[in-house]
């Protein structure tokens, strides 16, 4: 406790006499290296709140990004593929007559396609 009520003295006399004062060198020394640690500590407090508003307006950006991406429901709703329909065959209907006939209607649309004549077969 006497240790404490010296250094209190100590400084009280110091702070009240010139700078340049010998006896108080190691007084002002040590106020030197705790106005630059606060400022350290304070600037380092800055930097990371700074970050932090940084790093939470990139996630929000790219979150916007990602929902401009991506259409809402509704629209998806709109435009579901009837997945039912594509692997729906009726047992009725005859799978090879089904492959003949689209494989007569392309020779056809082909035939049509090909530039000097009609027929598809070649002139010689």
């Amino acid at each position: 406790m006497r240790q404490l009520e010296a250094l209190w003295n100590y400084s009280l006399r110091c702070a009240q006499a010139p700078a340049q004062l010998p006896a108080c060198d190691s007084f002002w020394s040590w106020v030197a290296v705790a106005v630059v640690v606060a400022s350290i500590l304070i600037a380092f407090l800055i930097i990371r709140k700074m970050v932090k508003n940084f790093l939470e307006v990139r996630a929000e950006a790219i979150r916007i990004a990602q929902m401009k991406r991506v259409a809402d429901d509704d629209t998806l709703a709109l435009y579901k593929a009837d997945t039912d329909k594509l692997f729906a065959v009726s047992p009725q209907e005859d799978v090879k007559d089904r492959i003949r006939q689209a494989l007569d209607e392309k020779k056809l649309k082909d035939r049509w396609q090909r530039p000097g004549g009609t027929s598809g077969k070649k002139n010689g």
